[in-house]
């Protein structure tokens, strides 16, 4: 991606360091690391209002560096991510997800989320943090 998004009216580069929780902090995404990946980049694909430059994922937690558009909010991205990663995560891996959480209930994510912008000066410390999460 190019070092800022232009727009008919404006010129931009909106960054985020994003981080959510499992519920109840869980240690449940070793196991399923490959599908969590694959499943947030077609997300990705699916939204062109964020672009995820960077993705770690630790056993209970996952680390996002985001660029999102002007005219998109954080938290419908976060909610965004969660929904369509929680919905197939539970359809491909049910039965150990069950280990985990009550059948009845489809949880995977915490409701709430960390969220901070980077600037210029930070962007490799951010992306040497991160990287050591995963």
């Amino acid at each position: 991606m190019s070092k800022y998004e232009n727009f008919s009216h404006a010129k931009t580069k909106i960054r985020y360091h994003i981080i959510f929780s499992t519920k109840y902090r869980k240690k449940c995404l070793n196991l399923i690391h490959d599908d969590v990946i694959s499943i947030m980049k077609e997300a990705e694909n699916k939204n062109k209002n964020f672009n995820i430059e960077m993705m770690e994922l630790d056993k209970d937690h996952i680390h996002f560096l985001l660029q999102i558009k002007p005219t998109e909010t954080i938290s419908n991205v976060v909610h965004y991510l969660k929904q369509i990663s929680t919905y197939y995560l539970w359809k491909t891996h049910h039965d150990y997800l069950t280990k985990y959480y009550w059948k009845g209930k489809h949880h995977l994510w915490t409701k709430g989320y960390f969220c901070s912008t980077i600037g210029e000066v930070s962007e490799q410390k951010i992306k040497q943090y991160i990287e050591k999460q995963g």
